[in-house]
């Protein structure tokens, strides 16, 4: 007699994908809190500590759109796995870099582990999920990933403290990851049918991005200028704090604070945009971000924090229905479509990071963070017109 064992139920599914994403986003942002340490250590320029991040952001855009076109032919969640343990160790090596080259290497590793988990991480949920609900499925994994880079400075702080900049922190890191990595393993085998749609071929990635690109493009714009704001003010606000005498805890303290409305926000956007459309939502949300942004870089203390906490919040919470719609609009290419609002904009937002540091050195750093906050407005145009040509495949 054949003993069939029972399944995992869908929100244990669930639960485990958002596991991940949160491991891997926990160490996804540790450049942010490690920067200053690395500028003070290697007497770095602004300028060349935007390029670590520009570096990270290549890496994204070169490899998320890649590792989606090859997860989306198989069915084993490899990627979800195996890029976790890359970002954790490359994030945990980030302030032991002894040059400037080597830390190079570093943020490389750091980067490739998530420009490698991310696609099929997004696009998984849309495998074992309702798709009526997609966008509130999407919300309840982003809150993993949003809830590991609100904890992230606070995390980086704990494992400096606690294990010191050695070799005991790496081994520390890869730890819970390596538990998340045996949670799917167990749990989540396969995502979808066995086999393959095909066999994986430079003709066919370039014709899947191609097409997809195409039909997801004024959701990518908005994803892109988000992504930047986000990464910006996650990047150079440290470096702002620093240059006025703010120490390491002052800085994860601040980031910490910024990041926790952002954590709930996702779970509102998400059913929000399922209930009123997703259009509505996106207009709303970046028309209305720069007018708290601007002000916090114009301010300071607890009223800029404040300010910085809403606006921040408003971008994080249209990070589901941008991933819903992508995956909506691309149905048969979910991990590619997935790859390009999250790996592709965000790994241009980071390329960016590197001429907007090279600004800061020839102006300040408040005229950047300025600069940043109205970044939100400046897709709108497009994607109001664009929107109506695709509107009627979301």
């Amino acid at each position: 007699m054949q003993i069939r064992l029972k399944r995992p139920s869908f929100n244990i599914k669930l639960l485990i994908l958002s596991f991940t994403h949160f491991l891997n986003d926990v160490h996804g942002t540790f450049l942010a809190t490690f920067i200053p340490i690395i500028v003070s250590r290697l007497g770095i320029s602004y300028a060349q500590a935007g390029f670590l991040k520009s570096l990270s952001g290549i890496i994204h855009m070169i490899v998320q759109p890649m590792a989606g076109y090859v997860s989306d032919l198989f069915s084993r969640p490899y990627a979800i796995i195996v890029g976790p343990l890359m970002t954790a160790l490359g994030a945990a090596l980030l302030p032991l870099g002894p040059t400037y080259g080597i830390t190079f290497i570093i943020v490389g590793l750091w980067a490739f582990g998530s420009a490698v988990y991310h696609p099929l991480g997004h696009g998984s949920v849309g495998y074992v999920g309702d798709p009526g609900k997609l966008a509130f499925y999407l919300a309840v994994f982003s809150v993993g990933g949003i809830l590991g880079s609100t904890l992230s400075p606070l995390y980086a702080i704990f494992l400096a403290k606690t294990f010191g900049f050695g070799p005991l922190m790496p081994v520390a890191a890869l730890v819970p990851v390596s538990v998340g990595s045996w949670l799917v393993i167990r749990y989540i085998p396969t995502l979808k049918a066995e086999g393959s749609a095909g066999i994986p071929s430079p003709m066919g990635f370039f014709r899947s991005f191609g097409k997809t690109f195409r039909i997801i493009f004024p959701v990518w714009m908005v994803c892109v200028c988000r992504d930047t704001a986000v990464e910006g003010i996650r990047f150079f606000l440290p470096l702002f704090i620093a240059s006025r005498g703010g120490s390491i805890v002052n800085i994860g303290t601040i980031l910490f604070l910024i990041s926790t409305v952002g954590t709930i926000s996702p779970m509102l956007g998400g059913p929000i945009a399922d209930r009123f459309g997703r259009r509505r939502v996106i207009e709303v949300t970046m028309a209305l971000s720069p007018f708290f942004l601007v002000p916090a870089a114009l301010t300071s203390g607890i009223l800029s924090i404040s300010l910085y906490m809403v606006g921040n919040a408003l971008l994080q919470g249209i990070l589901p229905v941008t991933g819903a719609a992508a995956q909506e609009m691309a149905p048969g290419a979910r991990s590619t479509a997935a790859s390009m609002v999250t790996g592709l904009s965000f790994g241009l937002a980071g390329l960016l990071l590197a001429p907007i540091g090279a600004l800061a050195d020839r102006t300040s750093l408040t005229f950047v963070l300025i600069m940043i906050g109205a970044l939100p407005i400046l897709p709108m145009p497009v994607f109001w017109m664009a929107w109506r040509k695709e509107s009627r495949n979301i």
